[in-house]
């Protein structure tokens, strides 16, 4: 792989129930190719080692090796070979985020002056080291036990932590011209906001293909190359999703939570649910739901 290389763009998975992502990876080696995505990335590497590829930058990467991504910078982590035991596998945390995660104002208060800039400098990477790298490690592990406000709190105590902290340093250069699928992130979004317009009802695929300018098969194909997941799928995780928010937050039946969903049939619900989710409707409930 070389840095050269045209970069995929790269779909974040989106819920309701949630205005930023917390993952966690454990494979036998790391998955994703060259990619990029609008939103920012703090990836923190637990386990394994190789080399990590950020804008026009090279450079080994270890157990806690942490750095700050901004918005639609290609990057790429390469394990030096993949894990023959569970026990090796490659392991990492990562927080994704929109800059306007907690709407288009949030940024734009005078108190989140330097958080702006961090994520400024974000978009060229920054390599977090010393001290705060083990802080910021503490705290994303905590984020990822957290749940409604105590995970926004936490989220903003990570990026205080790092607006503090002069143990950053950059990573591409500031005249880095990233190759990437300059069309794919307007094109996907324009997909991506009509089905979260329109789930609830019988979504129309030609349609769908008809908004960004494409016909219905070559538009599927492109879903697929750019994002890894069919438009179906897509669909239905997106009425998961949704279904997911009408369990825990109302007192819908399972019934009418499937067809406020999207869904024509409960069987087919239910289905989608228990492949999706991994348990049922029902038992997602129970287990979820507070009060």
């Amino acid at each position: 792989m070389q840095v050269t290389s045209k970069a995929n763009f790269e779909l974040i998975p989106r819920s309701e129930l949630n205005s930023f992502a917390i993952r966690e990876f454990k494979l036998p080696a790391f998955s994703s190719p060259w990619h990029f995505h609008p939103e920012c990335e703090l990836t923190c590497i637990l386990q394994s080692t190789g080399k990590r590829f950020v804008g026009d930058s090279l450079a080994r990467f270890g157990p806690g090796d942490l750095v700050l991504l901004g918005a639609n910078l290609p990057h790429y982590w390469r394990n030096d070979a993949p894990a023959k035991t569970s026990a090796s596998y490659a392991h990492s945390l990562v927080v994704q985020f929109r800059e306007e995660c907690f709407g288009t104002e949030f940024l734009s208060m005078p108190e989140l002056t330097e958080v702006r800039k961090l994520l400024l400098r974000a978009r060229r990477g920054l390599f977090i080291t010393g001290a705060t790298r083990n802080k910021v490690k503490a705290q994303m592990l905590r984020l990822k036990g957290e749940t409604g406000l105590g995970a926004v709190i936490s989220l903003l105590t990570i990026l205080k932590t790092l607006c503090e902290s002069d143990e950053k340093q950059p990573l591409s250069s500031p005249g880095f011209n990233a190759f990437v699928d300059e069309f794919a992130s307007e094109r996907i979004n324009k997909a991506y906001q009509y089905v979260f317009k329109h789930f609830a009802e019988a979504l129309d695929h030609q349609e769908i293909a008809r908004t960004v300018g494409m016909s219905l098969s070559a538009f599927c194909h492109y879903f697929k190359r750019v994002t890894g997941r069919t438009l179906s799928d897509f669909i239905k995780e997106v009425r998961i999703g949704h279904a997911r928010k009408l369990l825990l937050e109302t007192d819908a039946t399972v019934a009418e939570t499937a067809y406020a969903s999207g869904f024509e049939s409960l069987s087919n619900f239910n289905r989608q649910f228990q492949q999706i989710s991994g348990t049922s409707p029902k038992v997602f409930r129970q287990q979820n739901k507070k009060g």
